[in-house]
């Protein structure tokens, strides 16, 4: 029988979480890696894709190369 159970993390946290769990051996803890790293991409998918995309200006202005008159 399987119970589960919600706790939450900040990503720090989590990260905390991994790389304490990468000094165990790996057969040990693979699945619960990759489970909490699906779980996190899940989470942070909402997020990112609410995210503006930032403002790319395509080429500089004409003039920003030009040397300031003296």
């Amino acid at each position: 029988m399987s119970i589960l159970v919600t706790i939450e993390h900040t990503v720090e946290e989590l990260n905390s979480i991994l790389i304490a769990l990468a000094e165990r051996p790996f057969k040990e803890v693979a699945a619960l890696i990759s489970k909490l790293q699906s779980h996190g991409q899940a989470a942070l998918a909402p997020t990112r894709a609410a995210d503006p995309a930032p403002a790319v200006d395509p080429a500089p202005a004409a003039d920003s190369a030009t040397p300031p008159a003296a």
